[in-house]
């Protein structure tokens, strides 16, 4: 949310970008929700892994979304090469931030949600503990 507040004002402005930024608001809402409860609890484990996935849900039109805003700057105010620059650096930073928070989003989840995926029942959430990266890379 610091980072999309530090775009230029006439990106700000633009639809598009204030719905996305909607979207982290009412998600920090709804994780703010679970701040003074007990994370032993599991009917409270429950109700935030359901939050997760609402809030993961929110945000499956970001990328799109945040695209559309560039879209509207751009026809609104015309191609700037040092305010593209800007907003590249930004968009580069705020979608390795979504990957990442995604990323834990959906390990909680596989974690918490009561069940194990059929397909890869030795994993641990997402990840499967005897993975050679090595290999993988190869």
């Amino acid at each position: 949310m610091k980072e999309i507040n530090l775009l230029p004002d006439r990106v700000l402005r633009t639809p598009s970008v204030q719905l996305v930024q909607s979207w982290y608001v009412q998600s920090l809402l709804d994780i703010m929700e679970f701040h003074d409860k007990d994370p032993e609890d599991q009917a409270t484990l429950g109700q935030f892994t359901n939050a997760l996935v609402t809030i993961r849900n929110r945000h499956n039109d970001v990328v799109p979304t945040m695209a559309q805003g560039v879209i509207e700057y751009k026809e609104a105010y015309g191609d700037d090469p040092v305010s593209n620059h800007n907003i590249q650096y930004f968009l580069d930073r705020f979608y390795l931030s979504r990957i990442s928070i995604r990323m834990l989003i959906n390990q909680h989840t596989l974690l918490f949600d009561g069940s194990t995926n059929p397909a890869h029942p030795k994993h641990i959430g997402s990840i499967d503990p005897h993975c050679n990266v090595a290999n993988v890379v190869r």
